[in-house]
């Protein structure tokens, strides 16, 4: 199980309810209400990852990126009616240079160059198969949302892998 799913698993369920209701108010609340859990989950994630030295950024990207994933694709679901599960089949079936950029974008809170994104307008991709566009005003909210569960899944990939080559203690 990835680290972000296994620490907010272990957390009180009325503390994600407490997350996620933030979360319904706007992204910036939800992130500030699991912030306030952060010393819980950092001591939570030490028995997902069976470590105590890993960079506590991490383990916040990963969390938050589990929590955003959850948030928007709840969104997306209200909106448009779009499961969790179409997002990441988008996210499967999208080109190499969608995901790239995705991962370019993702990247840069870890500090981390690359992969090069050939085309910025690649990102599109992921919303027209899902059937959306930023350009219908219906479509908005809900493009809006599928994007941001493509970049903190991006981000999470990024943050368990970090995690997982991790050098050990010495």
């Amino acid at each position: 199980m990835a680290t972000g799913a296994c620490a907010w698993s272990r957390l009180p369920e009325a503390e994600q309810q407490a997350v996620m209701t933030a979360y319904d108010r706007s992204m910036s609340q939800g992130m500030r209400a699991l912030s306030q859990r952060g010393a819980d989950l950092l001591a939570i994630s030490q028995d997902c990852t069976g470590r105590s030295d890993l960079p506590p950024r991490w383990i916040h990207a990963a969390i938050a990126s589990h929590v955003i994933q959850l948030g928007a694709s709840a969104r997306v679901e209200r909106e448009k009616g779009l499961s969790r599960a179409s997002l990441d089949r988008a996210w499967d079936e999208a080109s190499e240079a969608a995901r790239s950029c995705v991962f370019n974008n993702a990247a840069k809170p870890f500090g981390i160059e690359g992969p090069a994104c050939p085309d910025q307008r690649a990102g599109a991709t992921f919303l027209a198969s899902l059937g959306l566009s930023t350009a219908n005003r219906a479509d908005r909210a809900a493009a809006e949302q599928a994007l941001i569960y493509m970049n903190a899944k991006a981000q999470q990939m990024i943050a368990d892998q970090l995690i997982s080559k991790a050098p050990g203690r010495s």
